[in-house]
């Protein structure tokens, strides 16, 4: 284990060679001065600036790189100041530029660790300068696996080499795990966290189920497992929920492999990037039953404290059959199937109806041009409070009213985000001019005749309707709703007169409590003021 004194000192040396050469070529810089210096050490010839820079140009030469420094005095200068120490080159991988790579917390390395086991022999670690400064430990501790590791940056490739050359059971590649065929070995383990976010790969990609590279990843890594093998991988959120080709890519996993688990990991734990992630447990065989695993961290300021501990705070399984009834592998939804509340309305003899029976649903339009003086106002996210809408803040446009036709507000419509952080539910009422919806909000307009506004909101800000909308919501960072999935969110239904009970309770109650707290309000204003007065006129 590295100590402090130990990080200052690759520090210091970086320090050292900032004046020298420019902060992205520092690794390069470091690792062609200390080549340079050990051949002089090795020939005990005295260095001259001239015969230093001839033998750094040959050297940089030999591994395909770049020289990094502008001419012979300023490379001798950095040689004479560099002492002659042996370098941890894994520590100059993981030091370089911390705010430019990603890097893999300690925490999670520790579960992946988990997965070692006897029968673990060969083992593969793609990417692997992802896992520094913890690789070189991580492969020590398990002495008796061979070891696979490679990289796509040719600069990683000579420093990952530099780190494993005493190493007889660690193999280098530069080589790339979204390449059909980029290794022709078969593995006992995998363990990976591939690229995040890329945009899709433009050329021909018949090889795989999906263009982004994360799925291209998964895909590639189960085809090289052994016939007992085990790929411990981390995945966007997009993998549990997307459309499309990314369900064909679920739906060839769970069918051609054990889906053995999913663990939902909190957000940040990658101190890179907030995409919510999750962690598979992928092996070869049948899926069967599916274990469901949500971890939070130990610590409460993340930010400031990182995540140096997961904890287990739910735990479920979920059966194939139930996975394709679902066709997703919705955590949230998962969860809620399971959750006291939600099994025993599900086995209740309320009445239920999908909400698309019973109402309109629809998503607002996409405006282009404000206009401060157009005559639609716009509802936009901003806009929806818990219950009402802020009129006094809307926006406005200006357009032909036959293109804005089907989406006019009429009273009693519901309106919720079809993105954000936060479900809030609005009703709308009628206004002296008419109103649309923008595109980040979704519409229900209930049948009066079968479901009362007022009685929908109520469940839905109920905390089982909560756990229905869940079961709704899709996203990484931030949560998606799809009109078209609301449709299907079952409600209990019953008569109009015993919704119209409940709604008109609700609505006398919320008056005496709007009125309640401007009263207390009022009182607090004048309260204040009259104490704030006293204190003005206080005699000296």
């Amino acid at each position: 284990m590295r100590n402090d004194k130990q990080v200052n000192y690759i520090w210091n040396r970086y320090n050292a060679l900032r004046g020298y050469t420019a902060q992205s070529e520092l690794q390069v810089a470091l690792f062609l001065l200390k080549k340079t210096k050990d051949e002089f050490l090795l020939s005990s010839r005295k260095p001259t600036e001239q015969k230093a820079y001839e033998l750094m140009l040959s050297i940089s030469n030999s591994y395909g790189m770049k020289n990094p420094y502008p001419d012979s005095k300023t490379f001798f200068g950095a040689f004479m100041a560099m002492d002659d120490e042996d370098i941890d080159w894994e520590m100059v991988m993981a030091s370089a530029d911390p705010k430019g790579m990603f890097y893999i917390p300690k925490v999670l390395i520790t579960e992946f660790e988990k997965h070692f086991n006897p029968n673990t022999k060969m083992v593969l670690i793609p990417e692997a300068e992802k896992f520094v400064p913890y690789l070189t430990e991580l492969v020590t501790r398990h002495s008796d696996c061979e070891f696979f590791i490679t990289t796509m940056n040719s600069v990683s490739k000579v420093l990952l080499d530099e780190m494993f050359k005493e190493y007889v059971n660690v193999i280098v590649e530069q080589t790339s795990i979204y390449e059909y065929e980029f290794s022709a070995r078969k593995f006992d383990l995998i363990l990976a966290v591939p690229i995040f976010g890329a945009r899709e790969r433009r050329e021909d990609n018949g090889d795989f189920i999906c263009r982004e590279y994360e799925m291209i990843a998964v895909e590639n890594l189960l085809l090289h497992l052994n016939s007992s093998g085990v790929l411990v991988i981390v995945l966007p959120a997009r993998i549990t929920f997307a459309a499309g080709s990314i369900k064909d890519l679920r739906e060839f996993i769970q069918g051609m492999y054990k889906l053995e688990e999913i663990a939902e990991l909190p957000t940040g734990i990658f101190s890179s990037t907030a995409i919510k992630t999750y962690m598979f447990t992928i092996t070869t065989g049948r899926t069967e039953d599916v274990m469901i695993k949500r971890y939070d961290a130990a610590s409460s300021n993340i930010k400031k404290n990182g995540i140096n501990e997961l904890v287990l705070i739910d735990d479920t399984f979920v059966m194939l059959e139930e996975l394709l009834e679902m066709g997703y592998w919705n955590v949230d939804h998962i969860f809620a199937m399971v959750d006291e509340d939600w099994q025993h309305y599900q086995n209740s003899s309320i009445k239920k109806e999908e909400l698309g029976n019973v109402a309109e649903v629809f998503r607002g339009k996409t405006i282009n041009k404000k206009d401060d003086n157009g005559s639609f106002g716009v509802v936009n996210i901003s806009n929806l409070n818990d219950y009402d809408i802020d009129y006094a803040g809307l926006d406005y446009i200006e357009e032909e009213e036959r293109k804005v036709a089907n989406y006019l507000l009429r009273d009693g419509d519901l309106l919720l985000p079809a993105r954000g952080t936060a479900i809030r539910i609005a009703i709308y009422q009628e206004q002296k001019y008419p109103c649309i919806a923008s595109s980040n909000i979704i519409v229900i307009r209930p049948n009066e005749k079968l479901l009362l506004g007022t009685y929908l909101k109520i469940f839905l800000d109920s905390p089982l309707g909560n756990k229905v909308l869940a079961g709704k919501q899709q996203g990484t960072v931030v949560n998606n709703i799809s009109y078209k999935d609301l449709k299907t969110l079952e409600i209990p239904l019953p008569r109009v007169d015993e919704q119209k009970v409940i709604a008109e309770e609700y609505e006398m109650e919320r008056s005496r409590y709007v009125e309640s707290i401007r009263l207390a309000e009022g009182r607090w204003t004048e309260v204040m003021g009259r104490l704030q007065k006293t204190i003005m006129n206080v005699k000296q």
